[in-house]
């Protein structure tokens, strides 16, 4: 109960990104018209909460309270920006011996997703990033500065972009956080289903975890993602290589069947596949094209891999592709 009690506290203080349907005093309004205030209070939100968690929560809200009242005394657009870099710096409380020089991988993504960004040329002042991103087939590739500050590293403008910001968070535990204002007044056009926000790791090679159609969650049970891989063979990583995207379909045999339709993106009506299984059964087909672009069907079954008995749901599946 007294844990409860003081969590209850924590949350009860003013952390909470400014509500700007409500803003009542000139600094919230101030913050609420300056999209660039904007999301550094809401980035400042995120990272209070999330440090409470993970941290020492009562060293984290007295903190957080030391900054919320030295930010009462800006009065100016530039005096709160420079407040939010500092308090955010503070809260997070950053590994200020930092070596910034290496590639680093995004370890927040979706399978066939992902983002690396190279930091070279790392100066008392300034360091270098080349980021590339990318989800499925769909990819871009950005190059800028950075500017130290309070111990992060702070992207202003990046190339043939409009008011594109990105702060990087280095942590103690080795990681990089980063934010980006993606979701304010960037004019940042990112490849669909790709991004760059999330926790990135060192690395000269990918470091997460090679992806299972278990891992993915498409199968829940081990001894059935088992029986799939006996009754797939090869096929099984292309499977697990189509399921960038991959959504629950409706089971129209009324079955009881579980039903996962996947593809990737980019090339969704080329590289795609659905795997329908109750708890005695399993259905799997995949598109994909042959050595001369033509697309093939390949198909799989516990019940025999005649195409003229597979079930009406992925009979319809295959109409979508094949029968054109």
């Amino acid at each position: 109960m007294n844990c409860l009690l003081l969590t209850l506290t924590f949350f009860s203080t003013s952390a909470f990104a400014v509500n700007c349907l409500r803003a009542s005093t000139p600094l919230e309004n101030t913050i609420c018209s300056n999209d660039n205030l904007h999301w550094l209070d809401s980035t400042m939100s995120v990272i209070y909460r999330t440090m409470l968690v993970r941290g020492n929560a009562r060293d984290v809200q007295q903190r957080y309270a030391e900054w919320e009242a030295s930010l009462e005394n800006c009065t100016t657009d530039n005096c709160i920006e420079r407040a939010y870099y500092e308090g955010i710096s503070t809260i997070s409380d950053v590994a200020t011996d930092f070596d910034w020089e290496g590639r680093w991988w995004n370890t927040s993504v979706s399978n066939m997703s992902g983002g690396t960004i190279q930091f070279s040329r790392s100066a008392e002042w300034s360091v270098t990033t080349d980021i590339r991103v990318w989800s499925g087939l769909n990819k871009d590739e950005f190059t800028a500065e950075a500017r130290k500050i309070y111990g992060m590293a702070l992207v202003e403008r990046i190339a043939d972009t409009s008011n594109c910001r990105l702060l990087f968070i280095p942590r103690k535990s080795g990681a990089i956080q980063v934010f980006s204002n993606a979701d304010w007044s960037c004019g940042l056009s990112m490849p669909s289903g790709a991004f760059i926000d999330g926790r990135y790791m060192r690395s000269d090679t990918d470091p997460r975890p090679k992806a299972t159609l278990l891992s993915l969650a498409v199968f829940a049970d081990p001894k059935m993602d088992e029986r799939f891989r006996v009754l797939v063979g090869d096929d099984y990583q292309k499977f697990v290589d189509t399921a960038n995207v991959y959504i629950y379909q409706d089971d129209i045999d009324n079955i009881g069947a579980t039903v996962v339709s996947m593809w990737v993106r980019g090339a969704a009506n080329r590289q795609t596949a659905i795997v329908m299984y109750t708890k005695s059964d399993i259905w799997a087909a995949r598109v994909a094209p042959d050595k001369n672009g033509k697309l093939v069907l390949s198909y799989f079954s516990t019940k025999g891999n005649d195409l003229r008995t597979m079930p009406r749901t992925i009979a319809g599946w295959k109409l979508r592709f094949m029968d054109k």
